[in-house]
């Protein structure tokens, strides 16, 4: 595949929190265990008839396999050879251009007639999506979480999202991935039932990807649980800042 070639550094970093992946993993399966399937039902619905996506949410993303440039796949193996040392969120700048791309987590949703907000513990800790019929600005200041706008077909909420800097990174379990800014991402948002929710992601940066690239997140409702205070500066990676695994 496209990403054979890539050259691991000796004890690679799977991720940049490597250290606690033990203790997230941990922690889905108690949340599964604790919320997975113990709220049937259909999906509420707002007072205008669409699917109400407010709610806090486990979510775990599936991404396929990107297929790469030559430009992505170099930028991708240097930032291994590297050790990561460039992450954004080593000295606490947002990690990802849309919570998604976070690897998942917990989100909080809050969804009403005009947009959709979700809180979430990365900085900037919040993206908002425009529901009120807007189209996106002719000139977008580039932004780490860009430009959302949203419109429904159906059931589903499509969100389209452009005005992304170059500075996150696109974040997978084992796939640290750079983007442009011309990167574009659309997502489509689905209730499927009172506790269940997917959300899926295409990518599109030609410079980076030969095709769009596709990662679906699946989201289960867990109202007992809540974000907790998260201060970067606190904690900062500082041996992925200087190139050394921690």
């Amino acid at each position: 595949g496209p990403m054979d070639n890539l050259v691991p550094t000796p004890n690679p970093l799977k991720s940049p929190t490597q250290a606690d992946a033990g203790v997230a993993d941990q922690w889905r399966r108690a949340m599964r265990e604790k919320y997975e399937g113990k709220f049937p039902g259909p999906a509420p619905r707002t007072p205008d008839g669409k699917p109400d996506f407010n709610g806090v949410w486990i979510a775990e993303g599936t991404p396929e396999r990107p297929a790469m440039t030559h430009l992505g796949l170099t930028l991708l193996e240097d930032r291994f050879k590297t050790n990561l040392k460039d992450f954004p969120y080593s000295i606490c700048l947002p990690p990802a251009p849309v919570p998604g791309d976070a690897g998942g987590g917990l989100w909080v949703v809050m969804h009403n007639r005009t947009q959709l907000v979700t809180l979430f513990e990365f900085p900037p800790n919040y993206r908002l999506v425009f529901l009120d019929g807007r189209p996106h600005p002719p000139d977008i200041e580039p932004a780490w979480m860009g430009h959302s706008i949203g419109t429904w077909e159906g059931d589903t909420l499509v969100v389209d999202s452009v005005g992304f800097n170059d500075k996150s990174w696109l974040l997978q379990p084992s796939f640290m991935g750079p983007h442009t800014a011309n990167l574009h991402i659309r997502e489509r948002w689905t209730r499927t039932t009172m506790g269940t929710m997917t959300v899926e992601l295409i990518h599109e940066d030609p410079e980076i990807f030969v095709k769009p690239w596709k990662v679906v997140y699946t989201l289960f409702l867990a109202p007992g649980e809540n974000l907790t205070e998260n201060i970067c500066e606190n904690n900062k990676f500082q041996q992925l800042s200087t190139g050394q695994n921690p």
